[in-house]
Parts: structure tokens; C-alpha cells; sequence
């Protein structure tokens, strides 16, 4: 999303610098740079998308969809859908992170417009 034409100059410059570290979990670079913390527009979705990550898998689990974590200790640094078929042992894991990820885009989308727009609008009138 960040990726579009009309991205403002700070995500255009930020965005291809997170890409590799989020791969492998390290979301300092999003966390602070874009920034995500302390950012009152991102508030909502920041706490909103780990709970539904959170409810989504528990129903998965409760209703046998994804097996329950094998108990298989994960370095915090697996790429997601790895770390979901390692976790569970079944590709089903690494499906509930893609639907989780799909989700947590959903719930972003939007905010993350609304930021770009007020970033462009304050970009365009300190020129």
C-alpha cells in the first residue's frame, strides 16, 4: 500500500527499508520510522489486529481447524508461514498466519491511507 504513486516522500523512502528486517520480525524500523508508536491515526488498528490475530486462531484451534502448538520452541526471528508449520506441524499454521496477515492488511488499509493523505497534505504546504 505504501508502494503507490501518491505515497508521500517519507513512505516512499522508509517502505523498501522495511521489508527485509519485518520478514524476520524486526519491526523497529516500521515501529519507529514510519512511525507506528505514539502515532494517535494508528492507535486503533495497532491494538485492534492482535486481537483479532488472537480470536481468529483461538476459534481455529477450538474447532480442530489448526492443530495446537506442538510445543516446539520458535526463534522470535522465523518468517511467518515457516514458523506456523513449525509451531504446528501442519501446513494449516502457515494458512492461519497468511489469513492473519490478510486480516491485519484489511484492518491497516484504511488508516494507513488516511495517514498518507495528511503526510502528502503536510508535504505539499512546506513547499
Amino acid at each position: 500500500m505504501v508502494w503507490r504513486k501518491r505515497a508521500s516522500k517519507q513512505s516512499e523512502v522508509l517502505a523498501p527499508l522495511t521489508i527485509v528486517p519485518g520478514l524476520f520480525n524486526i519491526n523497529e524500523p516500521t515501529m519507529f520510522g514510519l512511525p507506528v508508536v505514539m502515532n494517535l491515526m494508528l492507535i486503533i488498528p495497532f491494538i485492534l489486529a492482535p486481537m483479532i490475530n488472537a480470536i481468529t486462531t483461538y476459534i481455529a484451534m477450538n474447532l480442530g481447524l489448526v492443530p495446537l502448538c506442538n510445543g516446539t520452541v520458535i526463534t522470535w526471528t522465523m518468517p511467518p508461514l515457516i514458523s506456523g508449520f513449525l509451531a504446528t506441524g501442519s501446513i494449516a499454521g502457515s494458512i492461519l498466519q497468511l489469513i492473519n496477515i490478510v486480516l491485519d492488511v484489511l484492518i491497516y488499509m484504511p488508516f494507513m491511507s488516511a495517514l498518507n493523505k495528511r503526510q502528502l497534505m503536510e508535504e505539499n504546504r512546506a513547499k
